[in-house]
């Protein structure tokens, strides 16, 4: 039950990356880590902009997300997901 509860959890996560990816793309305006990807959390994609230094933004609410697990952003990071199939998707 507990690995149930935990996919449900990424997959919600990944699904709103999805649907708020145009959005988050337009009013944080990072440049190398992109929003949309269905295959990528938004905790991967905030940890690229702050290892990026490209999404001034994300690097508050991954101090925010650190309180609650420290590590977060940039544990959660996916380097095999992101840009290089964002393409495809618009």
């Amino acid at each position: 039950m507990k690995h149930w509860f935990w996919n449900l959890l990424i997959s919600v996560d990944q699904l709103c990356n999805v649907m708020f990816g145009p959005l988050l793309n337009a009013l944080l305006r990072p440049k190398l880590a992109r929003f949309g990807d269905p295959d990528e959390s938004l905790s991967s994609v905030f940890g690229k902009g702050v290892r990026n230094g490209d999404c001034r933004l994300c690097r508050p609410i991954c101090r925010l997300l650190n309180r609650l697990d420290p590590g977060h952003c940039q544990t959660s990071i996916e380097d095999d997901e992101g840009r290089s199939t964002i393409g495809v998707l618009h």
